[in-house]
């Protein structure tokens, strides 16, 4: 064979220039084939985008519908914060009829709220107990001096918190409890503790009517502060109520 000089190409320059030119055909193909990948991914990028940006745009009001809402009900409450007396905001526990008392009443009362009476200063026997728990307090409502009720009536979360605790095994309320309460003045009277209508209502009775004549109590101006603890002696489950009476409005 001849090359383009007309001399003639030994087999071994033939076979070298062959493999040559398969070489850089390779390379050609290879150099497309990377071309083609870089643009497939350039595209599932540019996808990856579009999507990402139709999520957001998605998304858009769904969040402008939660932001709305989360200022509605900051609004609400607000506005209820706002119709509560001031020095009432935070006593949620017990609930009063305002009207019912002066400004300078409510300042009392908020006062005799917050303070943390210790019963040891009151009922001042260290031979009944060490140990009370921790006290409810409440304004007496017509449900608890009715005399066709004779019942003091608690809150059962507060109840639950506060006294059940201090029940043994052996000690149902939905049965009911014979129970030693203790007057301000250290006079004891025998009760029941036991939770009535239905398993709702956590009440003392059985006695309370007695109580209610015994100290004179009335609705709306009494507030009472009540205790449980047991018997260091006996181990009895007991009680120790006290009371404060405040004038209403004229």
């Amino acid at each position: 064979m001849a090359n383009s000089t007309g001399k003639p190409i030994s087999s071994t320059q033939e076979d070298e220039e062959a493999t040559s030119a398969t070489e850089i055909l390779a390379q050609l193909m290879q150099d497309i084939i990377d071309r083609e990948e870089d643009i497939d991914d350039e595209d599932d990028i540019d996808d990856e985008v579009i999507d990402d940006e139709d999520d957001e745009v998605a998304s858009l009001p769904l969040l402008q519908e939660s932001q709305a809402n989360q200022k509605q009900s900051r609004e609400r409450e607000e506005e209820t914060e706002k119709n509560q007396p001031k020095r009432f905001k935070k006593q949620n526990m017990m609930k009063i009829n305002i009207h019912d008392f002066s400004e300078e009443t409510l300042r009392l009362i908020e006062v005799w709220y917050e303070a943390e009476l210790d019963p040891q200063d009151i009922f001042g026997d260290n031979e009944v107990t060490r140990l009370f728990s921790r006290p409810i307090k409440k304004q007496l409502m017509s449900s608890d001096v009715d005399k066709d009720q004779c019942m003091l009536m608690l809150s059962k979360e507060q109840v639950k918190e506060k006294m059940l605790p201090f029940l043994e095994d052996s000690e149902d309320p939905v049965k009911g409890i014979d129970v030693s309460v203790y007057g301000p003045d250290g006079k004891v009277q025998q009760m029941e503790f036991k939770m009535w209508n239905g398993d709702k209502t956590p009440v003392l009775t059985s006695g309370w009517k007695q109580f209610v004549e015994d100290y004179g109590l009335s609705m709306t101006c009494d507030f009472v502060t009540v205790w449980m603890f047991r018997h260091i002696k006996t181990r009895k489950l007991c009680f120790a109520i006290h009371y404060v009476k405040f004038s209403l409005r004229d």
